[in-house]
């Protein structure tokens, strides 16, 4: 309990001292998404999901980004059974190495009603963990009326109740904006629940940002 209490008072010292004392940083941008998992594997698993989160980008004396930090709001549908399977509070700091990759490190606060052991039972319960992140993004075309990109992306998950991972996952997909506004994508992933069952799932979303 005391190692998840420091590591969430540093990260909410860092976003405020960042946000009072960095003397450049870009406007910040909010996102708000909607998306939809159809799950391949298991039955009753049609998921949709909410996220809203707000990225600052602080920059160098150079203009360059420094580094980036995203609260961020998660809620998660269960389709099939009615009922809200996972709710999810956090905040992300996160930098591109590379213009084509991006390494995260997020913490978040879980309420959830799923049994990541056997998804035909489920069970309401609080959890606390670390998500890491790594992205690997490229443009595959960029024209005055088409812009597409592709990108992988992997998820680790660990959780500080029971010291282990979780999650592992891995997505494939593409991303298509829409105008100035908008942003659709569509792609595949797969989630490995670490010694428990794995699913395979389509998925789709429409993102706003502004």
């Amino acid at each position: 309990m005391k190692i998840k209490t420091l590591i969430w008072a540093a990260l909410f010292l860092l976003l405020f001292i960042s946000h009072t004392f960095a003397l450049r940083s870009k406007k910040p941008e909010f996102r708000f998404q909607q998306l939809y998992r159809y799950d391949t594997r298991q039955d009753d698993h049609q998921l949709y999901t909410n996220r809203m989160s707000l990225m600052f980008n602080y920059l160098d004396k150079k203009e360059k980004s420094l580094f980036k930090i995203t609260p961020f709001f998660e809620i998660r549908r269960n389709i099939d059974r009615d009922v809200w399977e996972r709710k999810e509070l956090g905040i992300e700091i996160g930098k591109d190495i590379f213009p084509w990759l991006y390494l995260g490190q997020a913490i978040q606060q879980g309420w959830m009603k799923e049994d990541h052991r056997f998804y035909a039972n489920y069970e309401k319960r609080e959890y606390s963990e670390s998500e890491t992140r790594l992205l690997l993004s490229q443009s595959l075309l960029s024209s005055k009326y088409v812009k597409l990109k592709g990108f992988i992306l992997d998820e680790y998950s660990y959780n500080f109740d029971i010291r282990e991972g979780t999650r592992n996952e891995l997505v494939i997909g593409l991303i298509m904006p829409v105008g100035k506004y908008i942003e659709t994508a569509i792609n595949l992933r797969h989630i490995d629940r670490i010694h428990y069952y794995d699913s395979d799932t389509f998925e789709a979303s429409v993102t706003l940002v502004f």
